[in-house]
């Protein structure tokens, strides 16, 4: 008996080692992150607490970075995706294990000798560095899949912050039109009173007033929609005060090349390396899938004897595979391969006309706006001051004052509308690239 103990102690020692954590968990995710956009993805917030940026008060205004970290802090349906990683690393902490030997007693009884045998599967012994690998690249696919997440996550924030910006000055340009419009409608209604204008021009007077008031009116609650979509990417549903935003800079000119940006995102942006990995993880599947249906059985084998009181015998069991190979396993294997490499190839022309349609975008609102600041808005200004200056004569008609005004108040809204196009058209080209393109625009590094 004391052999037999002595034989189950090592095995038992051979299949049993303390574990530690494994593999990649949300602090590589944050350092992808950093070194791509300078923000951390921080700890796991608790259920019902909100974790705050340091130097972010209530009430106080809220700035572009400081949404982007209580996005990547708070976000619900990021965190859920963020548990993604402790699944990928228990699979792993599972294929490091071995198996448990087993142990078979026979007692003796009348003309018949008792028995022992222990079994250990030794094929595990071959076939766990493959299956290591294998949970290992599932873990850092993992990794880049939830770094490229987060990359959206920021994008997505930093538009919402820039609708809401845009739907403020939206709100500032219907205010400023209103007070306008309603004092044209008034000077009409006088020079009506007067004798010096026709029903027809105060009465348009006043419908383009009220046209002014419904405008003003709807794009109030424009503000709303916008701030609710930003708390919820923010993790601020839950926060009633009405947010307070800081203006945001417009992107700065950076010399760019649509074709060498497309080239860098290929190689590096973290959903090519995550299809680049699951490549490489199908690969090793399909290699265990050639090799698993192996079964190789080490036994020690005791029985009561002549010589001593219970001889050791070794012995095996081994598969033969005359009828299953694991064709099936291999043929799914296989397939799996080929749509991951040809997935690989979509992900990579999808950067591409990500890249390409980003850049785009980006340099049209760039010379929209800047056809707008130096072209049509110097004009306009100009056709308010000669339509003031006719109005000062005794010249002027209400309607080409009402027209003039009209015009620059579609500037001030083309402009307020560009100004945000050029906001999200960069948020986008940033993501689409996958880091921070322009170092004035990096924010500090703030650490939970």
């Amino acid at each position: 008996m004391r052999r037999i103990w002595a034989i189950l102690c090592g095995l038992l020692a051979t299949g049993c080692h303390t574990l530690t954590p494994s593999g990649s968990d949300r602090g590589c995710v944050s350092r992808n992150v950093s070194e791509r956009f300078n923000a951390s993805v921080g700890c796991a917030p608790e259920y019902d607490r909100l974790i705050v940026p340091p130097g972010l008060a209530l009430g106080q205004p809220l700035c572009e970075d400081h949404a982007v970290l209580l996005a990547l802090w708070n976000n619900p349906a990021f965190q859920e995706l963020l548990v993604d990683l402790q699944l990928t690393r228990s699979d792993l902490i599972q294929a490091e294990l071995l198996p448990n030997p087993e142990v078979v007693y026979f007692f003796p009884m009348t003309n018949k000798p008792f028995k022992y045998l222990v079994d250990f599967p030794l094929e595990t012994l071959w076939l766990r560095p493959i299956r290591i690998k294998n949970a290992k690249l599932e873990n850092a696919r993992a990794v880049e899949r939830l770094t490229q997440a987060a990359l959206d996550l920021i994008r997505d924030t930093r538009q919402a912050y820039a609708d809401v910006l845009l739907a403020r000055d939206r709100v500032a340009v219907a205010e400023r039109g209103l007070k306008v419009r309603g004092r044209i409608a008034e000077l009409a209604e006088n020079r009506l009173k007067a004798g010096d204008a026709s029903v027809q021009e105060a009465a348009t007077g006043k419908i383009d007033s009220l046209l002014a008031k419904q405008d003003a009116t709807r794009i109030h609650f424009e503000i709303a929609l916008a701030e609710e979509r930003l708390k919820n990417l923010t993790g601020l549903a839950g926060v009633k005060e009405k947010l307070v935003l800081e203006e945001a800079e417009l992107p700065k000119d950076a010399p760019m090349d649509a074709d060498s940006l497309a080239a860098e995102a290929v190689r590096g942006r973290p959903d090519a390396l995550a299809a680049d990995i699951a490549a490489t993880a199908a690969r090793e599947r399909l290699r265990l899938a050639k090799i698993s249906w192996v079964r190789f059985l080490g036994i020690l084998d005791a029985t009561s004897g002549r010589s001593i009181g219970n001889e050791f015998g070794p012995a095996f069991r081994v598969t033969v595979p005359i009828f299953n190979w694991n064709q099936g396993g291999i043929a799914r294997a296989e397939a799996e391969l080929e749509q991951l490499e040809r997935r690989r190839l979509s992900v990579h022309n999808q950067i591409v006309l990500d890249v390409k349609l980003a850049t785009v975008r980006y340099d049209q609102a760039k010379s929209e706006i800047d056809v707008l600041r130096n072209s049509v808005r110097p004009e306009v200004e100009a056709a308010i001051i000669r339509a003031e200056k006719s109005k000062l004569a005794g010249n002027a008609a209400v309607l080409l004052e009402l027209e003039a005004t009209r015009q620059l108040l579609d500037t001030l809204n083309r402009e307020a509308q560009l100004k945000a196009d050029l906001r999200r058209a960069w948020a986008d080209l940033e993501r689409s690239v996958g880091r921070k393109l322009n170092a004035s625009f990096a924010p500090k590094v703030v650490q939970p």
